[in-house]
């Protein structure tokens, strides 16, 4: 089934224009009679296309439900990488359902997020969650700087490549990690972080790139929150 996001408040019959009309009749090539999944910030909807005309298309309704949310909270600091970098691991967060993601700067990072990066993350965020068939989108914070960031979880881990000795971070449904930018965290940077209440973790001896890291960390953390 075609699923997409839709701002409005879904009542009965409704109509989808703009970039949402473009993608449904030149992307996916939607025809009259589909089956439409459509998602809002609090709603998910079974539809069908009732009407494509030449610049909307009128949908009707056939369930309407709350949007499903997660059962568990998941925190995650992102320092800063290069664009296609941070694209990329912020995908892969929103896949992965991370609840939050903000954005930090810390010294090897880079140091600005203008608001076009953050609508652009919005979009990619938009369409992780709909490939994934999540229902709840992640709240994507106001970048910080390092110095700022809060332990705030039941369970508070930062991952550190150049940690004395590896072991695995304990896992709860209510987690906050930090992952480190191209380059990773400065010393100071750790021992600050663990002065602040945060677990330093090494899971594995290879040193792997940031964007990597953002993957097989978060994707363990989430597996193991599922399974608790």
């Amino acid at each position: 089934m075609k699923r997409i996001f839709y701002e409005g408040r879904i009542n009965g019959t409704f109509t989808l224009d703009g970039d949402v009309f473009h993608y449904l009749k030149n992307v996916v090539r939607a025809k009259e009679g589909d089956a439409l999944g459509v998602l809002t910030p609090s709603q998910y909807a079974k539809c069908t296309i009732a009407e494509m005309g030449k610049r909307s298309a009128s949908v009707r309704a056939d369930m309407v439900r709350d949007a499903k949310r997660h059962d568990y909270r998941l925190k995650v600091y992102q320092c800063l990488l290069k664009r296609e970098y941070m694209d990329f691991a912020l995908e892969k967060y929103s896949e992965l359902g991370a609840t939050e993601i903000i954005p930090v700067v810390s010294s090897r990072s880079l140091n600005e997020l203008k608001d076009k990066t953050r609508e652009r993350f919005t979009d990619i965020a938009v369409k992780a969650v709909l490939q994934s068939e999540n229902e709840q989108l992640p709240i994507i914070g106001d970048s910080v700087d390092i110095s700022d960031i809060t332990p705030d979880g039941t369970e508070n881990v930062v991952f550190y490549e150049r940690a004395e000795t590896v072991g695995m971070p304990a896992v709860s449904k209510d987690m906050c990690i930090v992952i480190g930018p191209e380059g990773g965290f400065t010393a100071e940077e750790v021992a600050m972080l663990a002065l602040k209440g945060f677990n330093v973790v090494k899971p594995i001896e290879q040193i792997l790139k940031a964007e990597t890291a953002s993957v097989v960390f978060t994707g363990y953390v989430r597996m193991m929150q599922d399974n608790i």
